[in-house]
Protein backbone atom coordinates (compact mmCIF):
# COMPACT_ATOMS: atom_id res chain seq x y z
CA UNK A 1 0.00 0.00 0.00
CA UNK A 2 3.11 2.36 0.56
CA UNK A 3 3.82 2.32 -3.13
CA UNK A 4 0.71 3.58 -4.40
CA UNK A 5 0.82 6.00 -1.41
CA UNK A 6 4.30 7.36 -3.20
CA UNK A 7 3.16 6.97 -6.41
CA UNK A 8 -0.18 8.63 -6.45
CA UNK A 9 -0.45 9.74 -3.11
CA UNK A 10 -2.96 8.79 -0.57
CA UNK A 11 -6.08 10.30 -0.93
CA UNK A 12 -5.88 12.59 2.47
CA UNK A 13 -2.69 14.68 1.03
CA UNK A 14 -3.73 17.53 -0.13
CA UNK A 15 -1.95 20.22 -0.80
CA UNK A 16 -2.29 23.28 1.56
CA UNK A 17 -3.06 26.12 -0.67
CA UNK A 18 -6.40 23.62 -2.00
CA UNK A 19 -7.29 23.68 1.74
CA UNK A 20 -7.10 27.57 2.18
CA UNK A 21 -9.92 29.52 2.03
CA UNK A 22 -8.25 32.36 1.61
CA UNK A 23 -6.54 31.41 -1.89
CA UNK A 24 -8.43 33.50 -4.21
CA UNK A 25 -8.11 36.78 -1.86
CA UNK A 26 -4.43 35.92 -1.77
CA UNK A 27 -4.70 36.51 -6.33
CA UNK A 28 -7.19 39.32 -5.90
CA UNK A 29 -4.51 40.94 -3.28
CA UNK A 30 -1.77 40.51 -5.33
CA UNK A 31 -3.44 42.41 -8.41
CA UNK A 32 -3.54 45.45 -9.28
CA UNK A 33 -6.78 44.72 -11.77
CA UNK A 34 -10.32 43.66 -10.33
CA UNK A 35 -11.16 40.31 -11.74
CA UNK A 36 -14.14 39.72 -14.40
CA UNK A 37 -15.17 36.44 -12.80
CA UNK A 38 -14.65 34.10 -10.03
CA UNK A 39 -15.26 30.87 -9.58
CA UNK A 40 -13.98 27.91 -6.93
CA UNK A 41 -10.58 28.22 -6.97
CA UNK A 42 -9.80 30.68 -10.21
CA UNK A 43 -10.03 33.93 -11.18
CA UNK A 44 -10.51 35.74 -14.82
CA UNK A 45 -9.53 38.85 -16.00
CA UNK A 46 -10.59 40.36 -19.42
CA UNK A 47 -10.11 43.41 -21.88
CA UNK A 48 -10.75 44.72 -25.31
CA UNK A 49 -8.64 44.42 -27.65
CA UNK A 50 -8.19 45.76 -31.50
CA UNK A 51 -5.75 45.10 -34.64
CA UNK A 52 -6.24 46.07 -37.79
CA UNK A 53 -10.21 46.31 -37.47
CA UNK A 54 -10.54 43.17 -35.56
CA UNK A 55 -11.59 42.48 -31.96
CA UNK A 56 -10.84 40.62 -29.53
CA UNK A 57 -11.34 39.61 -26.15
CA UNK A 58 -7.95 39.11 -24.16
CA UNK A 59 -8.20 36.74 -21.11
CA UNK A 60 -6.43 35.70 -18.00
CA UNK A 61 -7.50 33.08 -16.03
CA UNK A 62 -5.24 32.23 -12.44
CA UNK A 63 -5.83 29.70 -9.68
CA UNK A 64 -5.97 25.88 -10.13
CA UNK A 65 -7.04 25.78 -13.84
CA UNK A 66 -4.41 23.58 -15.95
CA UNK A 67 -5.17 23.51 -19.50
CA UNK A 68 -3.49 22.15 -22.84
CA UNK A 69 -5.05 21.41 -25.72
CA UNK A 70 -4.71 21.60 -29.84
CA UNK A 71 -8.45 22.18 -30.22
CA UNK A 72 -9.07 25.41 -28.34
CA UNK A 73 -11.27 26.77 -26.18
CA UNK A 74 -14.37 28.16 -26.09
CA UNK A 75 -16.03 31.37 -23.74
CA UNK A 76 -19.78 31.98 -23.34
CA UNK A 77 -20.22 34.90 -21.99
CA UNK A 78 -24.05 34.83 -20.78
CA UNK A 79 -25.85 38.63 -19.33
CA UNK A 80 -28.60 41.02 -19.55
CA UNK A 81 -30.59 40.43 -22.69
CA UNK A 82 -27.40 38.74 -25.05
CA UNK A 83 -25.33 35.85 -25.14
CA UNK A 84 -22.33 35.42 -26.74
CA UNK A 85 -20.16 32.52 -27.93
CA UNK A 86 -16.54 33.01 -28.31
CA UNK A 87 -14.02 30.74 -29.74
CA UNK A 88 -10.22 31.17 -29.06
CA UNK A 89 -8.26 32.84 -32.00
CA UNK A 90 -5.75 29.60 -31.51
CA UNK A 91 -6.05 26.35 -31.27
CA UNK A 92 -3.27 25.35 -29.33
CA UNK A 93 -3.04 26.62 -25.99
CA UNK A 94 -0.98 26.07 -22.73
CA UNK A 95 -1.28 27.15 -18.85
CA UNK A 96 1.94 28.44 -17.46
CA UNK A 97 3.06 27.79 -13.82
CA UNK A 98 2.53 30.56 -11.51
CA UNK A 99 4.92 29.68 -8.52
CA UNK A 100 3.53 32.41 -6.60
CA UNK A 101 -0.31 31.21 -6.06
CA UNK A 102 0.62 27.22 -6.47
CA UNK A 103 -1.20 27.36 -9.06
CA UNK A 104 -1.71 28.61 -13.00
CA UNK A 105 -2.14 31.19 -15.66
CA UNK A 106 -4.03 30.69 -18.76
CA UNK A 107 -3.99 33.25 -21.63
CA UNK A 108 -6.32 33.25 -24.13
CA UNK A 109 -7.72 35.61 -27.05
CA UNK A 110 -11.08 35.34 -27.94
CA UNK A 111 -12.36 36.63 -31.41
CA UNK A 112 -15.43 38.56 -30.94
CA UNK A 113 -17.92 41.26 -33.11
CA UNK A 114 -17.65 44.85 -32.79
CA UNK A 115 -21.51 44.88 -32.16
CA UNK A 116 -20.86 42.39 -29.35
CA UNK A 117 -17.73 44.54 -27.54
CA UNK A 118 -20.48 47.39 -27.46
CA UNK A 119 -23.03 45.15 -25.65
CA UNK A 120 -21.21 43.85 -23.42
CA UNK A 121 -20.32 45.71 -20.18
CA UNK A 122 -19.23 44.44 -16.81
CA UNK A 123 -22.69 45.82 -14.74
CA UNK A 124 -24.70 43.35 -16.97
CA UNK A 125 -22.65 40.17 -17.24
CA UNK A 126 -23.93 37.22 -15.67
CA UNK A 127 -21.93 34.21 -16.02
CA UNK A 128 -18.79 33.34 -18.21
CA UNK A 129 -18.49 29.66 -19.10
CA UNK A 130 -15.01 28.26 -20.37
CA UNK A 131 -14.88 25.53 -21.98
CA UNK A 132 -12.17 22.92 -24.15
CA UNK A 133 -12.21 19.78 -24.46
CA UNK A 134 -11.63 18.39 -21.05
CA UNK A 135 -12.21 21.24 -18.70
CA UNK A 136 -15.13 23.46 -18.03
CA UNK A 137 -15.63 26.39 -15.53
CA UNK A 138 -18.09 28.98 -14.60
CA UNK A 139 -17.34 32.21 -13.28
CA UNK A 140 -19.58 34.26 -11.85
CA UNK A 141 -19.09 38.20 -11.62
CA UNK A 142 -16.81 39.15 -9.09
CA UNK A 143 -17.94 41.60 -6.56
CA UNK A 144 -15.84 44.06 -4.38
CA UNK A 145 -15.26 43.28 -0.87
Amino acid sequence: MGLFNKLFGASGDKDDVYEDDNYINTIVDHSKDEPLGISNKNLIYAGYSELGGYYYIQTYIIGQLKVKTKTGAKLHIEGDNYSFKLNSDMTELESESADRFKGYVTKIDFEIEKEAVDKISKSTIKTLTFTTKKDKVIFTKYKSQ
